[in-house]
């Protein structure tokens, strides 16, 4: 039985935690990251995930409603352009419940953007830190192209502004367009990156979906006008289009969806450049990821580019990327030509300040203090909060009940093990655990 020094809820989507998308590798390498520094994450989130290898893999718990209200009406009704699902939201609140019922949490940090209102609305962040986590471009700024509404863009940039929650987002450069954001940066999603590879390379490496923000188009150019080997990483949807358009071209080409771990770090250190084109972004972790590896280019005239220091990457514009490419390609034939740079060891360093940022903003917080006694759970002298919670004979529970609760921690010693929370006042008292089910999905 292990036991940890804080628990964090990762307030996320179901449809986020794939290996093919931003936030599901932000919540593998957090997981991660934090397990690594003895705290525990439970994953909260709005419908259980299907059940499958890179969710089996998440060093974190799964927690879902028992039973989560459908999205169909909402994507019937808002066909063209979206908005706030409130289905998606009465979900989050009702995860949100379940998981108050079995456990205590240092922190929630919330990742999609519906969640960022749930749970900064629930009367928890005078006790509970309610960090809202930058995910899209449109919670910064104005001038963007998404798919939500007018009114829901400015909603989502006013409901950061709510009063007790913190703004956590991954660069200074989007730090700046806060008057109290948190640089808290997401930490590499594979720590293979962080080391050297030595290896013959070759290709021009694409990471992204097939979708406009992305700009796939623009890459298969460049390999038609290159006529160089080309690597895609994708979802498994954008598999057949890359494939159909490279076939066309007549080069050799290699496209892979949806890989993490060795596999991931392997086929990115077989590339010998990278190209990405993007026009939308939050930040761009792949970017970061491909630079510490091999000379990786953008378009001029982007704003994402600077979340990045200037002399870690290249940039083109659509008429010289091919020759861009092209001498990048030649000066930095082999991975040495690469690490000599010195970059990979700059990007070590920076890696090594991430969970110092992060901590520094968990001991921010000051969660309110009861002084007074009358509270019932200061009656008790070592009791697991999931069976206190279960004495109160509730059909359901009180958001003031976990508010007694987390007011008058203070009292008490707080042990949280993988699945449980205990409060004690014995300074001897080590918690006796059954060891559990390793299965996620089988509900805490």
């Amino acid at each position: 039985m292990r036991i940890y020094d804080k628990r964090i809820g990762f307030i996320v989507s179901y449809q986020t935690l794939i290996p093919h998308g931003g936030i599901g590798q932000f919540a593998k390498s957090f997981c991660e990251l934090m397990d690594e520094h003895n705290i525990k994450v439970d994953i909260i989130t709005d419908k259980e995930p299907k059940d499958n290898e890179f969710v089996k893999s998440l060093k974190a718990n799964i927690i879902a409603p028992l039973e989560s209200l459908p999205y169909t009406d909402h994507s019937n009704i808002f066909m063209y352009g979206d908005t706030f699902c409130y289905e998606r939201m009465a979900n989050f609140r009702n995860a949100i419940i379940q998981a108050l019922e079995h456990n205590l949490y240092d922190a929630f940090i919330c990742n999609t953007y519906e969640s960022v209102q749930v749970a900064s609305t629930m009367g928890l962040e005078d006790v509970i830190q309610i960090i809202a986590y930058t995910h899209l471009e449109s919670q910064m700024f104005k001038d963007t192209k998404n798919p939500f509404l007018y009114n829901t863009n400015v909603m989502m940039r006013q409901q950061l502004q709510t009063d007790g929650i913190y703004i956590g987002t991954q660069s200074m450069f989007n730090k700046y367009q806060f008057d109290n954001a948190w640089h808290l940066p997401i930490p590499v999603t594979e720590r293979g990156l962080l080391e050297e590879h030595h290896k013959p390379r070759e290709g021009v490496l694409f990471v992204g979906r097939w979708e406009e923000g992305k700009n796939p188009e623009l890459f298969i150019e460049l390999i038609e006008q290159t006529k160089l080997p080309a690597k895609v990483m994708t979802s498994p949807n954008g598999v057949k289009k890359f494939e159909e358009r490279l076939k066309k071209i007549g080069v050799p080409y290699d496209v892979r969806a949806s890989i993490v771990g060795q596999e991931k770090v392997d086929f990115i250190t077989s590339a010998r450049v990278a190209f990405n084109p993007s026009t939308v972004e939050s930040y761009g972790m792949a970017f970061y990821e491909q630079m510490m590896q091999m000379p990786t280019v953008a378009l001029e005239k982007q704003r994402w580019t600077n979340n990045f220091d200037k002399n870690h990457y290249f940039i083109c514009n659509k008429k010289n990327m091919a020759k861009v490419v092209k001498d990048l390609y030649d000066k930095y034939p082999t991975a040495k030509s690469w690490y000599d740079t010195g970059i990979l060891k700059e990007q070590n360093w920076l890696e090594d300040q991430v969970f110092h940022k992060w901590a520094d903003c968990f001991r921010d917080f000051q969660g309110k203090k009861s002084t007074s006694n009358t509270a019932k759970i200061c009656n008790f002298g070592t009791v697991q909060v999931a069976e206190y919670i279960q004495s109160l004979n509730r059909g359901i529970i009180c958001i003031d009940d976990i508010r007694s609760v987390l007011t008058n921690k203070h009292k008490f010693i707080v042990i949280y093990t993988d699945n449980n929370t205990y409060l004690t006042k014995d300074p001897t008292f080590i918690p006796v655990e059954v060891e559990e089910s390793t299965n996620l999905f089988e509900g805490l």
